[in-house]
């Protein structure tokens, strides 16, 4: 019982870290366009694994398959990217529950490229989680806000990549991973941000700092989590983020969600991926 309630602790310090993530982003786009703010959070990740990689030696740079990380890193960029355009525009409670449907992208994706065969009560989550993400997002009748666009391609991205995580992570080292990942995004964000760059000042290179400290920890504190407890067994505590969002969203910038459909948009979205969840592990049961 101990060593669950310490994996709990370990997950809940990830999603505290990654509310936090998403209100430095939000800060900083005020500031500086959130293509500079992505290569920074990339380049300062990558960066701070490098004495790590270091640690271990020669080896924890082999790889036998450079394409897949050339792969990751540029859906990693593409997602990151929207997802910061998305913070930009979005209340950050917003962002928290579109994160919550990246198991129903999973779940689409799923049967096309892991051939794995998806029945009738996942399909109809599906179905229902994604006319709660139309009622969160609120999209106009006669012009789709470009919100909507950016969480949703961005969640979309992300499944891709849990789909491409699942496939071959087994077959590759963590740090390799991450190290190499991280490494391709920035090189790809390195035009992008010539074109916008504007010299951050010292308060926003702390900021900067911390937001590519944070990107690192959010993958640490899962990882001591996942090694105490199961993932799924920790999945419910996934929805705590809601709250935290809700409240940093208030205090730092005065967004309150106060929408019909907003409050019934979240009611829809999140029981429909805790059903994906429950249903894929009792059938893996």
């Amino acid at each position: 019982m101990f060593q669950y309630l310490k994996a709990v602790g370990w997950f809940t310090l990830s999603l505290v870290v990654s509310c936090g993530n998403d209100a430095l982003t939000k800060y900083l786009s005020h500031h500086i366009h959130p293509w500079e703010i992505t290569f920074f959070r990339f380049f300062l990740g990558s960066f701070l694994l490098l004495p790590l990689m270091l640690y271990q030696g020669r080896q924890a740079f082999q790889t036998r398959r450079p394409g897949l990380h050339l792969a990751r890193g540029i859906v990693i960029f593409l997602a990151i990217c929207l997802w910061s355009q998305g913070i930009q525009t979005a209340p950050i409670t917003t962002a928290t529950i579109m994160s919550f449907t990246v198991p129903i992208f999973v779940l689409l994706l799923a049967p096309i490229l892991l051939k794995e065969v998806v029945r009738w009560p996942l399909w109809v989550a599906t179905l229902t989680g994604f006319a709660g993400i139309v009622l969160v997002l609120e999209p106009k009748m006669q012009q789709l806000e470009p919100r909507a666009l950016y969480f949703v391609f961005a969640a979309l991205l992300f499944g891709l990549l849990d789909i491409m995580n699942k496939k071959y992570v087994v077959k590759e080292p963590m740090l390799c991973m991450l190290f190499y990942a991280t490494l391709v995004a920035t090189l790809l964000m390195i035009l992008p941000t010539a074109y916008v760059w504007s010299m951050p000042s010292r308060h926003e290179w702390l900021c900067l700092g911390m937001l590519g400290l944070g990107s690192n920890l959010i993958l640490y504190f899962l990882l001591r989590a996942f090694a105490l407890a199961d993932a799924s067994s920790l999945a419910s505590f996934r929805y705590l983020e809601l709250f935290l969002s809700i409240g940093v969203g208030y205090v730092l910038f005065e967004e309150l969600p106060s929408s019909y459909s907003y409050v019934l948009g979240t009611g829809i979205i999140i029981p429909s991926t805790m059903f994906v969840g429950y249903y894929q592990a009792r059938y893996r049961a």
